[in-house]
């Protein structure tokens, strides 16, 4: 849609003054009794929106976050061709019992968010220019527009508003009812009416942030001047504070980790070049909080003039639609982290990385883990905007797909963060079964097809754009030594693999990328591939596993990697290489091997981070980065894929035919889990009794499903399945 087809006649507005954030405000009088009041609104970077002092909606940090439009400012780490599609979203609010007839107030808060970006560190700045705001009100037969001669902007309480840095919010002399009747707006001066954004408009359908939870702080350590508090768990949100006395200057500091003295430890959340800072100048009103910014942290600190009140949880309003426990502490443990980090990192619209360095939507973890999420999380709506975000930031004319979406800075590779534009729609459509969706995604997969014919040599993966990142693994636990061409090509030859799939979806001819296949296959072979031992490049950081992953190398190749990780206690591959180790691990009968290595003890494991008193996923094995990464979290599937053991037949999608088949790794004496497909619940809890294993299985309706052990092929029914073997 266009902006007259969502706005009619309304007006976007600016302040006249570059403000990170601003408070708009209006009368309007109401003549008629009416039934029902409808708000259309969008603020630019983000809205807070008031009637007659009231709050309208309980969503936080919309609309979500999207390639708005081009973009004219940016100085950016890395290159961008801005040849890219846009779209901004627009909110949809029932407003009626806001209003009456008569004289009514409207209010709104806008702040900057992803979109008035004046200060950031990780990957550069990108400003689409002045904060924004248009709406529309219809009540019953009437309308009211936003306009420059209706509509009086103030700074208002804000004097500085950063997603990245925090906001100062000065409250002196300030009129806490400025949005209603009684009240005024101090310095309320005439905006500027500005140009619609060029870009499509949507009204807003995934799920928007909200406080989800609260949680209650506890005293670390009082140094006098400030004190450190700490909660249960690491989380992305705010603390709110109580001051009692006005003209104070509260300050209030979050990080994820305390050194040993017990002071903040900023180092994974940005170093001391970004830290997450939010300060308050005090009324009589005691209670204070930010508006326009989240943080991720576990500890904080308040000036001794402050005291914390509750922690707000905040992230996308999606729930959790699984659960697991096993015999292994360790797995339950990482179950659990990886949905404290993956919610921690679900905000406006977009998988992000991390809530507090970064905060951007990079592909590479996204799609990483997308699998994981859409088993484990009720995700339709909310990839289903980011799968948009990812086709939006593909370029038009040479088909290269952005390494984070929206696109806002952020180096990767072509295979592991650009192949999104395959691997995301593929594992959506599995899940979800939306075949117009995948018939409308198909032409995006198709041109980065084209993309990376043309950044190949030898039939190997070479490049990716001049001046960029072609990077292949990442974050090993040493230095990175796999070939990123090897990576980068064994990883497309599996996404032409799903692309050929969807192609007989969709009937489409796939004969082109069978060929593909076989050059990209030939040339790893030619290149990597030992005659002598079976090995590729050595068998070294996942390397056997990368090849046979996608169909590459031979039996002695499958041999190798056993050989060589049943000697390990931990890990020695990044963030694809462990998922593909432990996929190729499970898929070739391997359980025993696979389960010990996910519960292993060593240095380099997930029980290292446990032991290291952690509650989200850390970007780096030895947690020198971000303490809330969730990449690592993808092979949570074989918790519930293999151990146990729901998954889809080869061609089914939304669950249409489902096998229940887990394995009984030696190292657990007990698993049980659920999940929620299209078609209802279905939980799985099996124990080793004696000589034997019990297994129950219960199903809801309409759920056509199989249990499969040891060649024996079971159907089984609604309710309670209960089987011996």
């Amino acid at each position: 849609m266009n902006h007259r087809d969502v706005f009619g006649e309304a007006r976007w507005l600016s302040p006249r003054s570059n403000l990170d954030a601003a408070l708009f405000r209006s009368e309007i009088e109401i003549k008629n009794d009416f039934q029902k009041a409808e708000l259309t609104v969008c603020g630019l970077g983000w809205f807070i929106f008031y009637i007659n002092g009231k709050r309208v909606s309980s969503d936080e940090f919309v609309p979500a976050y999207s390639d708005y439009h081009e973009r004219p400012n940016m100085d950016l780490v890395y290159p961008l061709n801005d040849e890219q599609t846009h779209r901004i979203y627009v909110m949809k609010y029932d407003v009626t019992k806001y209003l009456h007839t008569g004289k009514n107030i409207l209010g709104a808060a806008v702040g900057g968010g992803y979109y008035h970006q004046t200060v950031r560190k990780a990957e550069g700045n990108m400003n689409y220019g002045a904060i924004k705001l248009c709406y529309k009100l219809d009540v019953g037969g009437e309308s009211f527009y936003s306009n420059r001669k209706d509509v009086v902007f103030s700074s208002g309480f804000f004097k500085s508003s950063n997603l990245f840095f925090g906001e100062v919010l000065d409250y002196t002399s300030f009129d806490r009812n400025w949005n209603t009747v009684d009240g005024v707006l101090p310095d309320g001066e005439e905006p500027l009416e500005t140009v619609p954004p060029k870009s499509d408009f949507y009204i807003q359908a995934c799920p928007a942030d909200r406080v989800i939870e609260t949680l209650k702080p506890e005293l670390v350590k009082n140094f006098g001047d400030c004190s450190v508090y700490k909660i249960e768990r690491n989380v992305s949100g705010y603390p709110v504070v109580m001051c009692e006395k006005a003209g104070e200057t509260v300050i209030m500091e979050c990080a994820e980790n305390l050194n040993n003295d017990l002071t903040l430890n900023n180092m994974s959340v940005g170093f001391n070049e970004q830290r997450q800072i939010e300060s308050f100048i005090t009324d009589k009103e005691k209670i204070y909080h930010p508006f326009f910014c989240w943080f991720g942290f576990r500890y904080f600190t308040l000036t001794n003039n402050a005291k914390p009140v509750e922690i707000r949880v905040i992230h996308s309003d999606v729930d959790v639609t699984s659960d697991f426990e096993c015999s292994d502490e360790t797995l339950n443990w990482y179950y659990k982290a990886f949905v404290n980090t993956r919610l921690s990192n679900m905000h406006s619209g977009v998988p992000s990385d991390c809530p507090h360095r970064e905060r951007l939507g990079y592909t590479g973890d996204g799609q990483l883990t997308c699998n994981a999420v859409m088993t484990e999380f009720d995700a339709e709506e909310f990839y289903r905007k980011w799968i948009s975000d990812i086709q939006d930031c593909q370029d038009k004319t040479t088909g290269h797909v952005q390494h984070t979406a929206p696109f806002a800075g952020g180096g990767g590779g072509p295979s592991g963060w650009g192949g999104a534009i395959i691997n995301v729609p593929y594992q959506f459509y599995r899940h979800y079964g939306h075949r117009d969706e995948l018939e409308e995604l198909f032409p995006s997969m198709e041109k980065f097809v084209e993309y990376m014919e043309s950044r190949t040599e030898n039939g190997l993966i070479v490049r990716e754009e001049k001046d960029g990142w072609c990077l292949g693994e990442w974050c090993a636990p040493t230095k990175i030594e796999i070939p990123e061409e090897l990576v980068n090509t064994t990883m497309f030859i599996s996404q032409l693999k799903r692309l050929i799939f969807c192609a007989k979806v969709l009937g489409r001819p796939y004969d082109k990328y069978e060929s593909l296949i076989e050059k990209y296959s030939r040339a790893v072979t030619e290149k990597y591939f030992d005659e002598t031992t079976g090995d590729f490049f050595n068998n070294i950081q996942g390397a056997n596993a990368f090849a046979v992953d996608c169909g590459l190398g031979d039996e002695r190749t499958v041999e190798n990697i056993v050989k060589k990780y049943s000697k390990k206690t931990e890990f020695d591959t990044g963030i694809f290489g462990t998922e593909i180790l432990l996929n190729v691990l499970y898929k070739t009968g391997n359980s025993d091997l696979a389960t010990r290595l996910l519960a292993g003890k060593g240095d380099v494991s997930f029980d290292f981070m446990r032991r290291s008193g952690a509650t989200t996923l850390w970007e780096n094995w030895n947690g020198e980065a971000s303490h809330s990464h969730p990449m690592f979290g993808a092979s949570t599937e074989f918790l519930f894929e293999e151990i146990l053991g729901i998954k889809q037949e080869k061609d089914s999608v939304r669950y249409d035919k489902i096998i229940i088949s887990p394995v009984f790794p030696d190292c657990l004496t007990f698993a049980r889990g659920r999940i929620t497909t299209p078609h209802g619940e279905i939980a799985v809890a099996w124990k080793r009794c004696e000589k034997k294993i019990k297994i129950f299985i219960d199903l809801c309706d309409g759920i056509n499903a199989v249990f499969i052990s040891d060649c024996k092929k079971i159907p089984l029914s609604t309710g309670t399945n209960k089987l011996v073997l």
